[in-house]
């Protein structure tokens, strides 16, 4: 059936109550997130696919899992941490492989040096985190993963066919299927930050969070590289492969909340079913 469900999701850790000394600190993230795991479990969700841009990067494709398992830690393993693990989709995975050799979208599996069935592929923070509010809560039965991580260096029109791609597969299985795009917006909002301050990440922002409300974001692909660099950010790649995949998805989107506490903004949005 065709995607059943799609999000915008940030990764700052402290969003995760575990994580942080101050609760105060992404306390409206941290409630639109929680609002976003409800609705994906109301949505029944079987598999999850997460876009995110601090994986396993292979020059000049998309990666994507290939591994029988996938688990990830954030935090320090003697301190305060949160951890997840989960099964792949390898028919998911498989299927979305025939689908990219069809149309010539490089697409590269991380299949480890044991056998699939024994390796597991380590998730980083930009997976764990919307994964920890959407699926990690979920037990009976616990949607599986496929996790992929885009080249940011491809072509936005390969982006964009990966999204029709993905989409495509979604409409051939009987699956209920969700994607995530992981993304945390301009990262030069403090002047003490480690991007420094750039006015370019707030315009940015509001521009991101303009396309998320009138479902434009397609737009995005006018965007031109110099504003991506002085805005300093990784929302760019994923959301334009969810642009693709929403362009062949009958979902509407709603902007759950949008904040900068720190040196990075964060919006999270949803797309469900009208």
């Amino acid at each position: 059936m065709p995607l059943v469900f799609a999000a915008i999701a940030p990764h700052g850790s402290e969003i995760v109550s575990q994580l942080t000394d101050d609760p105060a600190l992404m306390a409206t993230t941290r409630a639109a997130m929680q609002e976003l795991g409800r609705r994906f479990a109301a949505a029944k969700i079987d598999t999850i696919v997460v876009l995110t841009p601090h994986g396993i990067v292979v020059e000049g494709a998309l990666s994507i899992s290939g591994t029988r398992h996938a688990a990830g830690i954030v935090g320090e393993p003697d301190g305060k941490h949160i951890k997840v693990a989960f099964e792949s989709d390898l028919v998911f995975t498989a299927a979305l492989q025939t689908e990219c050799e069809k149309v010539t979208i490089p697409l590269a599996r991380l299949v480890g040096d044991d056998s699939k069935e024994k390796a597991v592929l380590p998730l980083d923070w930009g997976a764990v985190i919307p994964l920890w509010f959407t699926a990690h809560p979920l037990t009976h039965p616990r949607p599986q993963t496929v996790i992929v991580a885009p080249d940011r260096s491809l072509p936005r029109e390969t982006l964009v066919r990966f999204g029709v791609a993905l989409a495509r597969c979604a409409a051939a299985t009987p699956k209920r299927i969700a994607l995530i795009a992981s993304c945390d917006l301009g990262h030069a909002h403090d002047p003490d930050g480690p991007y420094g301050f750039s006015p370019v990440s707030a315009e940015h922002d509001g521009k991101m969070c303009a396309a998320i409300v009138s479902e434009d974001l397609g737009s995005l692909l006018e965007w031109e590289e110099a504003f991506l660099e002085d805005a300093k950010v990784d929302a760019f790649w994923q959301t334009i492969i969810l642009a693709g995949a929403l362009g062949h998805t009958l979902l509407t989107g709603e902007l759950l909340s949008y904040e900068a506490p720190t040196y990075f903004g964060m919006a999270v949005a949803v797309y469900e079913a009208p």
